[in-house]
């Protein structure tokens, strides 16, 4: 991984570089720890909203979560029922 980082970075350019942003996976992170040894000019940085993303299915796994968004299909679903038989109504 590291070694096609690398043909990348060369081939598009150093100067063109200023980070190398990517998930947590082990692998990547090795391969841009390498990347960030020989060239530390290139920072290393972990995606923000991939670690966001993670953390929120967490949260959605829990049972308290669960039943929020049950709750606000339930609501959303009477609305838009509700909206469409209004105007089906109106209509005529």
């Amino acid at each position: 991984m590291a070694e096609e980082l690398n043909q990348v970075l060369e081939k598009i350019s150093l100067e063109k570089f200023l980070a190398i942003v990517t998930d947590a996976g082990a692998n990547i992170q090795a391969a841009c720890h390498i990347i960030t040894k020989k060239y530390p000019s290139i920072l290393n940085i972990r995606c923000i909203v991939h670690a966001i993303n993670l953390i929120s299915k967490n949260i959605c796994k829990t049972p308290f979560a669960d039943c929020i968004l049950k709750c606000c299909n339930t609501l959303v679903t009477y609305f838009k029922i509700n909206y469409l038989a209004d105007k089906l109504n109106n209509s005529y």
